[in-house]
């Protein structure tokens, strides 16, 4: 498999446009022994946070649906508390350090472990949320809720939702400033950052960033600039190499940017192995920034400035994700989510001081290499994004691409949309939005050769991706009522789904699509393109091949100009919102 390719000044250049940018001083850290991933079992250590008198350390296990409770000095595991849910994402602790509070992103809950008597209990909080926070005098925690584009707040001593706030979409990371009167969520596919005043529960304003994939955001303690860190998508460009499509990025940004006189990070000049910017977290001076990449196996220390040195910890683990200082900041520990392991940094010299392993488990998962592969960078000419770029945990990036490597009638200069790869998709071809690839094996080839143009990869390799990208399960629908049926206005939609609109006559079948060729107009005359699947449609924003529809509406008004699609005209505007109603909760 791949390990590193040197990108020549001349690719360098062609990140931006052809302007080279000035090259910054780097520096590189000794590299651990080689990643290694959990083939033995693993737990999957996700995110970590420290009781406030550091003795414990409490890591989320997004395999196994759990808490590790581990001894902070010695590193030894304690105990394993389960959280009530599946996949286990973010984590909180009050300020009395008696309560952990976890969001089990895939089963769609809030857990409430109480860290003396090792018991759980569980909140109901469809929409995956995925990430917590908890104000320093220990009254509220707000919950990003991904799926349903906004944050949570909860009452922790009635442990009720008592409010809801609105964000870009698909907010995940979250952070409060220092004394807790601003919260900050980062937009994932938004490209957005926005602001909320703690007390008063208002919205303060929205940064902007040239960029999706806000997997990291840190706040200053001025309650106005914030560190994110993201992907630039130059899709502009067609993908005739996979050197300078994405480009990985970091941002000081505050209300009203998009940029406020602070220019953009390009770790790709600055660091080493930074694909897929991840978590981050800021020194005590506010100087440094930590940044997780979970593409690259990477630490990257960048000085908030983008002046000096940016060093780099290589090979720190398999699939780093979260991180955390300890609270007396002399440790920085670091998740390795498919090593089932954390390595725990001296963040001045940045020697592993030790690893943690969270032990042995029963299960093993068949697709741990497949996932490994999809979310590695070092699978990629270039090494600048990997598979999780595109489809980040197994979603969309939101984005449309000039597909130049797919031999098919849509040509050369017609935007894609990156489709959504959740659903086991395994076992419903054909693939593509032209049907071009008749198996998952054949669809993943096809990516490694032309897109990603992978110099180095093995047969079982491929065959380990392929069984992934088509095991990707779908989470439970948001928008269906809680015992997961559908709502009285979605069987109202139903009924005209199957009759008065006619959407039948392409969208049938388990998936509702995905069986048959059809053409609506968006496409030359001529041009068929395959019915996409509509299960799960609900979280795959924009739509249409070209993804010219923001929204579900848009795709029967805007870009139904020609009545084309099915017999929506037939319809009332009653009748079209509850038809909608049902394809969302399909």
């Amino acid at each position: 498999m791949m390990r590193h390719v040197l990108l020549g000044i001349g690719a360098l250049g062609s990140l931006v446009g052809g302007a080279l940018l000035p090259l910054r001083a780097q520096d590189s850290v000794p590299p651990s022994p080689a990643v290694q991933l959990a083939v033995g079992g693993n737990r999957g250590p996700y995110e970590v946070a420290f009781t406030p008198d550091g003795t414990l350390a409490l890591v989320t296990e997004y395999d196994e649906g759990a808490l590790a409770v581990i001894e902070r000095a010695t590193g030894k595991v304690l105990r394993h508390i389960p959280t009530g849910g599946m996949q286990p994402t973010g984590v909180a602790v009050t300020p009395d350090g008696a309560l952990a509070l976890v969001t089990n992103s895939f089963s769609g809950s809030v857990a409430f472990l109480d860290l003396k008597a090792n018991k759980t209990e569980t909140l109901p909080l469809r929409g995956m949320p995925w990430d917590v926070v908890v104000t320093p005098d220990g009254k509220r925690a707000f919950f990003s809720v991904s799926q349903l584009n906004q944050v949570a707040v909860l009452d922790i001593s009635t442990r009720k939702i008592t409010a809801t706030l609105p964000t870009g979409h698909r907010p995940q990371a979250l952070a409060l400033t220092p004394d807790g009167s601003t919260l900050v969520a980062a937009n994932l596919t938004a490209g957005t950052v926005s602001y909320f005043d703690t007390a008063s529960l208002a919205a303060r304003g929205t940064a902007k960033v040239p960029s999706v994939n806000l997997r990291g955001v840190a706040a200053f303690a001025d309650g106005r600039h914030v560190f994110a860190v993201g992907q630039r998508a130059q899709n502009e460009r067609p993908t005739e190499t996979p050197i300078g499509i994405w480009s990985n990025q970091a941002f000081v940004q505050a209300p009203g940017g998009p940029r406020n006189g602070i220019e953009n990070l390009w770790l790709d000049l600055m660091g080493t192995d930074v694909s897929d910017p991840d978590s981050v977290v800021l020194d005590a001076r506010e100087q440094l920034a930590y940044v997780t990449c979970s593409g690259g196996d990477s630490v990257n220390v960048v000085p908030v400035d983008g002046e000096g040195v940016t060093r780099t910890v290589s090979d720190i683990g398999a699939h780093p994700r979260g991180l955390a200082f300890t609270p007396d900041k002399k440790e920085l520990w670091v998740a390795n989510l498919l090593g089932n392991d954390l390595a725990v940094l001296d963040p001045t010299t940045l020697k592993i001081l030790r690893r943690v392993s969270l032990g042995a488990t029963p299960r093993k998962d068949p697709n741990l290499l497949g996932r490994y592969l999809f979310a590695s960078a070092k699978i990629v000419n270039g090494e600048q994004f990997s598979c999780n770029s595109c489809h980040p945990d197994g979603g969309t990036d939101g984005i449309s691409w000039k597909f130049v490597h797919v031999p098919d009638a849509l040509g050369k200069q017609t935007d894609r949309n990156a489709k959504a790869l959740r659903g086991d998709i395994g076992g419903s071809s054909p693939y593509r939005w032209s049907g071009h690839e008749p198996t998952i094996r054949h669809f993943v080839e096809g990516e490694l050769k032309g897109l990603l143009q992978t110099p180095t990869i093995t047969e079982s390799e491929k065959a380990a991706l392929a069984d992934y990208v088509g095991a990707i399960p779908e989470p439970p629908n948001p928008y269906r009522t809680p015992t997961g049926a559908f709502t009285l206005a979605a069987l109202r939609g139903k009924l005209l789904f199957e009759g008065k609109a006619a959407c039948t006559t392409c969208h049938s079948g388990p998936r509702f699509g995905g069986e048959r060729k059809a053409w609506i107009g968006t496409t030359p005359e001529g041009v068929s393109l395959q019915v996409p699947r509509l299960k799960g449609v609900y979280d795959s924003a924009p739509y249409l091949h070209n993804g010219k529809a923001t929204t579900l509406e848009e795709v029967f008004t805007q870009q139904n100009t020609n009545s084309l699609h099915g017999k929506i005209e037939l319809l009332s505007a009653e009748e079209r919102v509850d038809l909608l109603h049902y394809v969302r909760e399909l």
